[in-house]
């Protein structure tokens, strides 16, 4: 048993790894090719399109993980029947989310013109629908394919969901490379996508078809989907304002510091976020063994697993951070090859916040594993405040009054989720 958890803790491990590597190094590679084939210009425009298939991909309501981990407690409480219908329905539900998609895109391509709209001068109205409409239809795809790669972690599966979603990156990788090296049409991109995620839906199909009670299919009654919509829009919520909150950063230096502070900004917070990115394999695995553990009324074991988890991600963060910082120099000699002349303490406190945000996010998988997230929805409520006040003092605060604030920003989301921590673990908010 011991070498089977060993075993499979190596996987989750090593699956994430790949992913986070598979994504990062197709980005480095890709971007040169891009602007090398494309041209700035046309690179710019198109990159302009394609943010918005990202917020498309938000009109999941957030389902995709509340209905994973509602199938995973009821699969460890032998509710077959109740697991399969939700599943159907999310299947179902989404489906028509994404035929929605679908039809009000046509609508809008025969009264608005794209390029006109968001300021193109390389690419045509005309081209411009059959980029987008490629898109459209990948998110189609894509949100049928992310409910269907989720039910690997509803059965506590994490490193083939990590696997699959690797390989899918993997061929998306190798699709955007011929398509550039053959300089076909720029739509055939996210039509390649979308047969990549059709292919994929059906290889997860496959394998889960050895499951005993795993049924896919459609049905017209979407209320155990529509059920969850409250609890999952928190989830959204949280995500989309996070997104935001990100983007409303780089905004509000570029306006009130100028285009050079952006730079160091971006360039030191995507250095953090890398690290970030990364310490994220070490946590994401435990929401499913989470909520078993809970759904069992474990909570001895969940409290000494929490603990560990921790610990863990405690000396992980400390740890990469101190080498980090001695090491900040060299890599960004060796990667921005150029001076590159910042504030240390801007860049310690940047550190200190990815540190306490690491270990909120790691405390957060147990709520979010019984689906208990309000107070995460308090994530982006606290920085749109935080960014109204930085707007009148960041002129004399500078960067290191905006690090600042994320400190205490995180610091009372670490206090926040160990509280719901604590309030699940005594059995007050379990269910």
């Amino acid at each position: 048993m011991k070498k089977y958890l060993n075993n499979k803790q190596f996987h989750n491990y090593f699956s994430g790894f790949l992913l986070k590597l598979t994504l990062v190094v197709s980005q480095i590679i890709l971007i040169p090719i891009f602007i090398n084939t494309l041209g700035v210009n046309l690179y710019g425009e198109w990159l302009i399109l394609t943010t918005i298939p990202n917020y498309l991909l938000l009109s999941d309501f957030g389902l995709t993980l509340t209905v994973t981990n509602e199938i995973c407690r009821l699969i460890n409480l032998k509710e077959y029947d109740l697991q399969e219908k939700l599943y159907k329905s999310n299947v179902s539900f989404l489906s028509c989310i994404g035929v929605a998609l679908l039809i009000i895109f046509f609508i809008l391509s025969l009264f608005v013109d794209f390029s006109e709209l968001f300021h193109l001068k390389n690419i045509s109205n005309d081209y411009s629908i059959l980029i987008l409409g490629g898109f459209v239809i990948n998110v189609f795809f894509s949100l049928i394919f992310r409910v269907t790669i989720g039910y690997f972690k509803a059965l506590n599966l994490f490193h083939k969901h990590e696997y699959f979603l690797a390989l899918t990156l993997f061929l998306d990788f190798v699709a955007i490379l011929i398509v550039l090296n053959i300089h076909a049409p720029l739509y055939y991109i996210p039509l390649m996508m979308a047969i990549i995620r059709v292919l994929m839906i059906l290889m997860i199909n496959i394998l889960l078809y050895k499951t005993a009670f795993y049924k896919v299919g459609f049905t017209t009654d979407w209320s155990s989907a529509i059920n969850l919509i409250p609890v999952s829009l928190k989830l959204s919520f949280f995500q989309l304002g996070s997104a935001l909150f990100i983007q409303g950063c780089t905004m509000l230096v570029g306006l009130v510091m100028g285009s050079a502070n952006v730079v160091i900004f971006n360039t030191i917070r995507t250095m953090i976020n890398s690290l970030k990115a990364f310490t994220g394999i070490l946590y994401v695995p435990t929401m499913q063994e989470f909520t078993i553990l809970l759904t069992k009324k474990r909570l001895d074991l969940a409290f000494i697993k929490m603990k560990k988890l921790i610990l863990l991600i405690f000396s992980f963060s400390l740890i990469s951070c101190f080498g980090l910082f001695f090491f900040k120099d060299l890599i960004f000699e060796l990667w921005i090859k150029n001076a590159f002349i910042y504030n240390q303490l801007f860049f310690v406190f940047m550190l200190v916040s990815v540190v306490l945000q690491n270990i909120w996010n790691a405390a957060s998988m147990l709520p979010m594993s019984v689906n208990k997230m309000n107070e995460l929805a308090l994530y982006p409520v606290l920085g749109i405040i935080l960014l109204i006040i930085q707007y009148f003092s960041i002129e004399n605060t500078g960067l290191i009054g905006l690090s600042f604030s994320f400190i205490i920003m995180d610091l009372i989301m670490l206090l926040l989720v160990i509280k719901v921590n604590f309030d699940i673990l005594k059995g007050k908010k379990l269910y």
